[in-house]
């Protein structure tokens, strides 16, 4: 499941101005002949444009009920794995070598063109690698290409038609395959109104609105329905920092993983502090944190399974969002809380170079840049990564610090007699 934007992209934007520019859009009417064709079907109250926001995606004509089925995928057109990824992958690469005569040209020739990149493909000794400042994914942004070098290509660097073949996989597979016409639906855990079903045989799947759909709105999916995924995991895989719900986790190791000869890392100034307080204050732990975002003043510290399942319906008001929270909060030990208020002091204290109000300043800035480049007609690929990496560090971050001040404001059990 590839989301078709990059809401990072200001590109995205500058095309959305004249839709006629956009080489999705253009394709579409050819990608629905080709899946009809074949046997799927879809609703024709459903398009591809922007909504309301300048975010691409499937949008709704006219409103639809729910229960329809909008989308309907026969078994003979999944594309599944024979017998493992990397045979996947060859299977993908060989249909791209074959160019036109392969029966999946067409689907695979509608491709995300916006000049977006993931994070596997930022090169590993470029200036976007530093732009995280070390939060995850920092060191684990190259897992999902290494793996397939070390897997599949046994430590070859994989050609140009192999690596885009890698990247549909990486970006599109769901559980079952390659499911053209549901790949499309953009992500989103907070504005869910879809239902999958498998079809009647297993092998295919359908797409039922799980909600009335109104005209203009998108046709939203989730990547959590077979397990919820953090936003780190959804950066690192698709390059987006997801709307609100976000699920931001830390931990103390990832103070320590940083390189130790830096005099000015937090392990480092542990090692040489001699004041008290600050070495009481910076002393590593194995302490892992969690923290549920559902609005710019909203969160959840660790959240539970069951606080994570009941979202994205969008059944609850952020009212009564805030009434759960409170009660999921008041069981929560107040040493454990007050652990991730100190890492998070520890983290914008010693570690992070750059605080919130300066990343605005410059994501600001290197926007500005890319939209320049962007209105000359150039797309440079460096520029845009940057600003997702600022993009990126800046929602972590906000959401770390919005953490500490919950924990400020919040009302915990007081377990300091038990200590």
């Amino acid at each position: 499941m590839r989301l078709l934007h990059l809401i990072a992209l200001l590109t995205v934007a500058f095309v959305a101005a004249n839709g006629s520019e956009d080489p999705l859009i253009a394709k579409y009417p050819g990608l629905v002949s080709w899946f009809t064709s074949n046997g799927g079907t879809q609703d024709q109250r459903i398009t591809i444009g922007y909504d309301e926001n300048g975010i691409r995606g499937l949008i709704a004509t006219e409103a639809i009920p729910k229960d329809t089925i909008l989308i309907n995928c026969p078994g003979d057109l999944v594309f599944r794995q024979k017998t493992d990824q990397c045979t996947a992958i060859e299977d993908i690469v060989q249909h791209l070598k074959t160019g036109e005569k392969s029966k999946w040209h067409t689907y695979f020739e509608f491709d995300d063109s916006m000049g977006s990149r993931i994070p596997s493909e930022w090169e590993e000794d470029s200036r976007v690698i530093d732009e995280l400042q070390g939060l995850p994914p920092a060191g684990e942004t190259h897992r999902h290409i290494n793996w397939y070098k070390n897997e599949c290509k046994k430590g070859e660097e994989p050609s140009d038609v192999e690596m885009r073949a890698f990247k549909i996989f990486l970006t599109r597979a769901a559980d079952i395959g390659l499911i053209p016409m549901y790949d499309l639906m953009n992500h989103h855990n907070g504005l869910i109104n879809t239902s999958l079903r498998r079809t009647d045989d297993g092998m295919g799947l359908t797409v039922l609105a799980l909600t009335d759909i109104a005209a203009g709105e998108q046709i939203w999916n989730t990547y959590a329905r077979s397990g919820w995924e953090s936003s780190i995991d959804v950066f690192s895989t698709y390059g987006f920092v997801e709307s609100y719900p976000q699920l931001w986790q830390w931990s103390d190791n990832d103070l320590d993983a940083k390189n130790e000869e830096n005099e000015g890392h937090h392990f480092s100034r542990y090692m040489a502090a001699n004041d008290e307080n600050e070495q009481n204050l910076l002393q590593p732990n194995s302490n892992k944190y969690e923290v549920l975002v559902l609005a710019p003043d909203i969160a959840a510290l660790y959240p539970t399974t069951q606080l994570v399942s009941i979202l994205g319906n969008g059944q609850r008001s952020l009212e009564e969002w805030k009434e759960v929270i409170d009660e999921h909060h008041r069981v929560l030990r107040s040493s454990r809380v007050h652990d991730l208020q100190a890492s998070v002091k520890a983290y914008f204290e010693f570690v992070l170079p750059t605080t919130i109000e300066e990343d605005e300043k410059i994501l600001s800035k290197e926007k500005y840049l890319l939209d320049k480049v962007s209105r000359k007609g150039r797309v440079d690929l460096v520029k845009a990564d940057v600003v997702q990496a600022i993009q990126y560090r800046l929602a972590f971050k906000k959401a770390m610090k919005l953490a500490a001040d919950v924990v400020e404001a919040g009302q915990f059990f007081d377990d300091s007699d038990e200590l």
